[in-house]
């Protein structure tokens, strides 16, 4: 189900491309907002105008923060899995990356041209793999960071996919993003 979600995700977030690429960059504004998954055991803080800014998809589990901002032209998608429930699928990091590419990102991770990346973590964090990329599609670019990341607790799988001109203008935003997220 993850597998054809994050999938479906990215197709989503492509079509967006095709709708919006005349329509120019996305300037996400706003007061720092925090939001967490169903089962609270995480959040982030984004700029956020009004309480329509971020969309949370709510037909994800409970592990997951699925986020878009109101035109679609970003997308957050976090999971946490807690260091118990992977026992028996990932022993380390390398393990757990290797199991979410597999299991969840699949097809979409082959098409992502990837380069390593010098991104901020949350002090918590004990080890991280850092990724930016691009991905293209019919003359169309996403742009994004994928993070596998452990804490004592928990490993992450943090995905952020823009349209090319809303990441450009809202990098350190999305940036800033991930150095909020907290453990709750």
């Amino acid at each position: 189900m993850k597998k054809s979600f994050l999938i479906s995700c990215a197709a989503m977030i492509l079509f967006s491309c095709f709708l919006l690429a005349s329509c120019g960059s996305t300037s996400i504004k706003g007061d720092k907002t925090e939001f967490t998954n169903a089962d609270k055991s995480f959040s982030i803080e984004l700029p956020a105008a009004n309480d329509k800014s971020w969309i949370i998809n709510e037909d994800t589990s409970d592990d997951f923060l699925d986020i878009s901002n109101d035109d679609d032209t970003v997308n957050i998608q976090i999971e946490c899995l807690s260091k118990s429930q992977a026992q028996y699928i990932a022993d380390d990091l390398d393990a757990y990356e290797n199991y979410s590419i597999t299991n969840n990102l699949g097809e979409i991770y082959q098409d992502m041209d990837l380069k390593d990346s010098d991104l901020q973590t949350p002090d918590f964090i004990i080890n991280s793999i850092k990724k930016s990329y691009t991905l293209k599609s019919g003359g169309n670019t996403v742009k994004g960071i994928l993070l596998f990341m452990e804490s004592e607790k928990c490993y992450y799988t943090y995905l952020i996919m823009a349209i090319d001109e809303a990441y450009d203008s809202n990098e350190s935003k999305l940036t800033d993003s991930i150095t909020s997220l907290k453990e709750l």
